[in-house]
This record gives structure tokens, C-alpha cells and sequence, in this order.
């Protein structure tokens, strides 16, 4: 046994001393000191802009919520009802911006008016040079400037000793290739991973000191996966450079193609796929005058099937006809213009007392549900447009995913809940609950009655009215969204270290 173990440090031994000497070489260089602070610095001032910028937000929500609290004890009547659902600030988009400021934070409910996300009320500045600055995030100074230290650590392990003749030294010793590879990536990025792990741990203790930050247990534990996908990232980066080092016979040249294909697979990939995408969509959808022109051939088929209804109801084709009064009235009616998404109505009676609204009250009972059929009706026209913008949108990053730059941004959204698919939650979120407050009304019988349109014999009440809540997936869901890039992550990792190994292994001196 004494034997077996002193036979296993011997060949721990030369691996062992080429990790320490490649961890020493870079951690004592004047590029590391600045790459450290460049990077410190560059995190904390991402996060001291975005902790301020989510304290606003976060104050903008409470006050909107407040004021949604104190229009609904203004409802006296059923049909006033106009729920909103509101999304709260995501305390992690402190560190990945991701969507979560380009999309709607409030969306009213109407209950003729189909739900469609760009109508919904969006936030953010309409300064477009502002909001570039606050979309500066500490994932964006991960992917841009830590990939970039990561190269300039790497660019001259192998070409650069070879030009200072180090290297051939070293291969003069009974040191095998394959350990002389391995030793070298492991010290290169352990060197590189203080800098990743203390410039995110300083991010999370300014966000933490922030009074509106409110982080829980699942947060710490999303933030630690992110924390893990980052160095995967910079694992790939650094073999990146490595791998070119042992390809390229000088270090320059290795310098310059590092930084050519880093600029292309972090900076311009994503955007021309996003761009070609867009103007070349793989997927057409309906043109936006069509569909409205379809919403409002919708809501003629619904007049014309609520007279044909109402006609043999109370012999006369609208609702109206249907009130029986004494002496001179006062009836407002007020209709939504047409091309409009939704078909609203609004009666105004007075005075009420002198009218018997008894026929009104089943007319509005058969009405308003059907009404809120045909706004299904188009929602299903709106929500086929919205669904392939997103399969477009999905194509564009299935697109974008092949750069390994893009696969971490992903992966990154998914984890911290602010990508694009915990939007799309949201807006199906609202949709659900717009089914709940109908739903609601229905167990009422509100549509049918009197305080539907009049508060004379008592107003609605609104006590027990459902009350949304957004709510993002569980780690678990999130993970499995993130899945795929985490994978992509891994084999780029894999795939670059294959590649130097076996490529050094070839590699001649002359």
C-alpha cells in the first residue's frame, strides 16, 4: 500500500508543481492585479446602477399597486370592474437585466378587450442612451470583460513560452504532454476564478445592503448557480486561448485571432442572428391591419347574434328595448369605435327609479357572457401572431446559442427568472386571471344584476375579488429550462480542451 501511494504522488507530483507554477505566474503579473480591479470595479458600479434602478422600479410597482388598491374601493357598480396584474420588480435582475425592462409591468383587465402584450403598459426609460447604460449588468461585464481577461491569461501559454524557448526546456524533462496541458489549463483558470468569485461575492453584498433588496433562500441558491455557469464560461474562454496558443507559432498572432474570434462569438454573433431573423422571419405571421380587421369582423358576428337573441327575448333587437319606464328619461349609451380590439358598452339610466329594468337584467345575463366569448374569440386571433413571433424569437436563439457567449447569457436568464419565457409566464399568467375574475362574476350572477349598471339598491361588492399574483418557477423548473445551454456550456468546455490536448500532443518544436 506504502508502495501504490508514493507511486501515485510521484506522478501527482509534476502535474501538481505545473498547476502552482502557471497559478503563480499569472497571479504575480501586473495583468492580473488590473485585470482584478478592472473587473471589481467594473462589477461593483454594475450593481450600484442596478440596485438603483431597482429600488425605483420597486417603489414605481408599490405605488401602482397602492393606487390599483384605492380604485377598486371606488367601484360601485359590477361593469366598472378593471382588474390589473401587476409584476413585481425580480430582485436578480440586479445582475442579468435580461427582459425584465422591456416588457409590460402592468396589464389591465378588461373583460370585452382581449389581453395583448403590446398594448400592455411597458417600463423603462425613454431616454434609448439611458437604457443602454442600465442594461449594463454584472453578466454583461462577465461575458465581456472577464472573457476578455480570460484570452489575454491564455493567449501565450504555449506560443509565448515557445518564443522565450521556456517551453522546449520544460519538454526537455521527463514531463508527459498530456499532464503538461492539463496542469497548464487547471493553473490558468484557477487563477482567473478568485476574480470571478470575489467580484460576484462583493456584487451580492452591495446588493444585500440595499433596504429594498429582499433575497430569500431560493435567490441565494439561483444566484450560486449562476456563480457556477459564470465559470464554466471563463473555463471555455480561457481554452479558447489556449487552444489557439497551441495552434499559432507566435504570440502576437495568437493575440490578435484570440480577440478576432472572441469579438465575433460574443459581440457580433448574437446580434446578426437577432437581426436576420428579424428582417428574414423563418415563420410569417398575420399582418397586424389584418387581424384587426379579422377582431372587428368578430364583434359584427356578436351583434348580430346578440339581436337575433335579444329579438326573441323582448321583440326588439337591442337590450335597451328591453327597460320599461314611466315619464321622460335620460338614457346614455356609449360604444367603442370600430377597429377596436374590444366592444365595450356603457348604459347610463336616469332616473333609474322610475324604470323597470327587470328584461334588462336577463338581456345583460345572456349578453355580457357572450361578450366575453367573442373577446376570447379574439385573443385566440391575437395570441396565434403572438405565438409565432415567439417561435421566430426561439429560432433566433437556437441560432444565437451556437456561440458559446450567447449559450451563457441563456442559460443565465433561465436561472435568474428574467428571460424571455418568464415574460411570456406573466402574460399567460394575466390571461388566467382574467378567467378567474370571470369566473368570479359568473358564481355572482353579477352580470344580471341591478348593481351590473345602477348602485340605487345597493353596490357591488368587491371583498372576496380574486387578486393576482405573479409567480415565477421553482429552481428545479428553472434549471430544466437552462438545461440545454448548461450542456452547451460543458461540451464547448470539453470539446476546446480535446482539442488542445490532442493538438499539443502533435505539436512540434521545430
Amino acid at each position: 500500500m506504502y508502495f501504490a501511494s508514493g507511486v501515485r504522488y510521484k506522478l501527482m507530483a509534476p502535474l501538481w508543481l505545473i498547476i502552482q507554477r502557471e497559478f503563480t505566474s499569472n497571479v504575480l503579473t501586473s495583468r492580473f492585479i488590473i485585470g482584478f480591479i478592472v473587473c471589481l470595479m467594473s462589477t461593483a458600479a454594475a450593481v450600484f446602477v442596478q440596485v438603483a434602478d431597482y429600488e425605483k422600479r420597486l417603489s414605481a410597482y408599490h405605488t401602482a399597486v397602492q393606487e390599483y388598491q384605492d380604485e377598486t374601493r371606488t367601484w360601485d357598480l359590477y361593469s366598472q370592474i378593471n382588474p390589473k396584474a401587476h409584476r413585481k420588480p425580480n430582485p436578480l435582475s440586479i445582475f442579468n437585466v435580461g427582459t425584465e425592462k422591456s416588457g409590460a409591468d402592468m396589464v389591465s383587465i378588461e373583460l370585452a378587450t382581449p389581453i395583448w402584450e403590446k398594448e400592455a403598459q411597458k417600463q423603462g426609460s425613454d431616454n434609448p442612451f439611458l437604457s443602454i447604460f442600465l442594461s449594463v449588468d454584472v453578466i454583461f461585464v462577465f461575458k465581456i470583460v472577464l472573457s476578455a481577461l480570460a484570452i489575454l491569461f491564455a493567449y501565450n501559454t504555449i506560443s509565448g513560452e515557445r518564443e522565450d524557448g521556456t517551453l522546449k526546456l520544460v519538454l526537455s524533462n521527463p514531463v508527459p504532454r498530456g499532464e503538461l496541458v492539463l496542469g497548464k489549463y487547471l493553473g490558468g483558470v484557477l487563477s482567473l476564478f478568485p476574480i470571478v468569485v470575489i467580484s460576484f461575492t462583493v456584487g451580492i453584498v452591495i446588493a444585500y445592503a440595499s433596504p429594498a433588496t429582499d433575497f430569500d433562500v431560493g435567490d441565494l441558491l439561483r444566484l450560486i448557480m449562476v456563480l457556477i455557469v459564470s465559470l464554466l464560461y471563463v473555463s471555455i474562454c480561457y481554452l479558447l486561448g489556449m487552444l489557439l496558443s497551441v495552434w499559432t507559432k507566435e504570440a502576437a498572432t495568437t493575440l490578435i485571432l484570440s480577440m478576432f474570434i472572441w469579438g465575433i462569438l460574443t459581440i457580433v454573433h448574437s446580434n446578426v442572428a437577432t437581426f436576420a431573423v428579424a428582417k428574414f422571419p423563418l415563420y410569417k405571421s398575420q399582418p397586424e391591419k389584418e387581424a384587426r380587421q379579422q377582431i372587428g369582423k368578430i364583434w359584427e358576428d356578436f351583434k348580430k347574434e346578440r339581436a337575433a337573441h335579444v329579438l326573441k327575448m323582448i321583440g326588439h333587437a337591442h337590450p335597451i328595448s328591453a327597460i320599461s319606464y314611466e315619464g321622460e328619461i335620460s338614457v346614455g349609451l356609449n360604444m367603442s369605435s370600430p377597429g377596436e380590439l374590444g366592444f365595450e358598452e356603457f348604459y347610463a339610466l336616469k332616473p333609474i327609479h322610475k324604470m323597470d329594468t327587470t328584461k334588462f337584467q336577463e338581456v345583460l345575463g345572456y349578453q355580457e357572457p357572450l361578450r366575453v366569448r367573442y373577446a376570447d374569440k379574439a385573443e385566440a386571433i391575437l395570441k396565434r401572431r403572438e405565438e409565432v413571433g415567439e417561435r421566430n424569437r426561439q429560432f433566433a436563439r437556437d441560432v444565437s446559442r451556437v456561440s458559446f457567449a450567447d449559450a451563457y447569457r441563456f442559460a443565465v436568464g433561465a436561472i435568474s427568472g428574467t428571460d424571455r419565457e418568464n415574460y411570456n409566464d406573466f402574460i399567460n399568467q394575466t390571461r388566467r386571471y382574467k378567467r378567474q375574475v370571470v369566473d368570479y362574476l359568473a358564481s355572482k350572477d353579477a352580470f344580471s344584476e341591478r348593481a351590473w349598471f345602477s348602485s340605487d339598491k345597493g353596490k357591488a361588492e368587491f371583498t372576496d375579488l380574486p387578486v393576482f399574483r405573479h409567480q415565477y418557477r421553482a429552481l428545479s423548473e428553472r434549471l430544466s429550462r437552462a438545461a440545454g445551454d448548461i450542456f452547451i456550456l460543458l461540451a464547448w468546455n470539453i470539446i476546446l480542451f480535446m482539442g488542445a490536448y490532442v493538438s499539443f500532443l502533435r505539436y512540434d518544436m521545430s
